[in-house]
């Protein structure tokens, strides 16, 4: 009897759901399939010319950090926060 109810969900097909990076549309999708964009979209997108350049990831500007080695940073005064309680309940996380 259980080798028959194993057999059963052998054959069961199983699907997440989605929204489409595009429309924002709900959509069920195969477990760990790649879609990104619901059907209507994903023809859409597949119209459109591919992108013209590799892009590349999000960069921070490139200097000395803030106050590095800068004894007089503007508006900073070292004893200026000491007194404040970080720990404190109801802070930002």
């Amino acid at each position: 009897m259980k080798a028959k109810a194993k057999e059963g969900r052998a054959n069961e097909l199983q699907f997440e759901l989605k929204y489409c990076e595009r429309c924002g549309g709900l959509w069920l999708r195969p477990v760990g399939g790649g879609q990104v964009y619901c059907v209507d979209c994903g023809r859409e997108m597949a119209k459109m010319p591919p992108a013209s350049r590799k892009r590349g990831g999000a960069m921070l500007p490139r200097g000395p950090g803030w106050g590095a080695g800068n004894s007089d940073a503007e508006g900073f005064e070292e004893d200026e926060y000491d007194d404040l309680d970080l720990n404190a309940a109801g802070g930002v996380a």
